[in-house]
């Protein structure tokens, strides 16, 4: 205490007194700042962030949209999804209108058959049928044996040719058709010629089909 009451002086208590008043004074101002006395000279740079912007102010900063930009690129194609279920069978429609009648069918089959036909060397006749006035479908069958190997040919008349190679070892089958039409009572005949040697028709058959429809023999 007597050292404090030696160095109380008038002089250190005013300074003391000038030292609280001014701190003090500090205190009030940084608590108890008048309305709108803060400028932008008062605010550190970066000071204001967005969080303390009013959501309202921040809109209106917001500028104008610009224009769309260009289409980026196609991306890569996806990967395949899953297969669906198969859905419910759609009710049955209703039956369509009935076509328009065919044509007339066939009429009567001629046929002749035979065996043992020998074949030279120049066209020989192998079966003949004779067949009233109409148009017809010709199919003809012919198998053939040979002692050596030649190439047999076999026609029918009214037009159709088939050809086989026949050995020894290796008998040869033909099948000729043709149409034909006849405006009389005419034949038609198979012949059959063999390259080398000769050949011998082991059977052979020839079948005439009468068609009421010239379309039939066209087709």
């Amino acid at each position: 205490m007597d050292f404090l009451r030696r160095h109380l002086t008038y002089a250190n208590v005013v300074a003391s007194l000038a030292l609280f008043l001014a701190l003090g004074g500090a205190a009030f101002a940084a608590t108890q700042l008048p309305r709108n006395s803060v400028g932008t000279g008062q605010l550190k740079p970066e000071a204001v962030t967005a969080g303390k912007i009013a959501k309202k102010t921040r809109n209106q900063l917001q500028g104008e949209r610009g224009p769309a930009g260009p289409q980026g690129p196609a991306g890569k194609t996806g990967a395949k999804g899953a297969t669906g279920a198969k859905g419910a069978t759609g009710a049955k429609g209703d039956t369509g209108a009935r076509g328009p009648a065919g044509a007339d069918g066939t009429g009567p089959a001629f046929e002749v058959f035979g065996t043992e036909k020998a074949i030279g060397n120049t066209s020989s006749q192998v079966l003949a049928q004779n067949l009233p006035a109409g148009a017809y479908v010709v199919n003809a069958n012919v198998t053939v044996e040979s002692a050596v190997e030649t190439v047999v040919t076999c026609t029918l008349s009214g037009g159709g040719e088939a050809k086989t190679i026949v050995a020894p070892t290796k008998p040869g089958s033909l099948s000729v058709s043709t149409t034909r039409t006849l405006g009389a009572v005419g034949a038609e005949t198979l012949s059959c010629s063999a390259t080398v040697g000769g050949a011998t028709a082991k059977y052979a058959n020839l079948i005439a089909t009468q068609v009421k429809s010239q379309s039939r023999v066209a087709g």
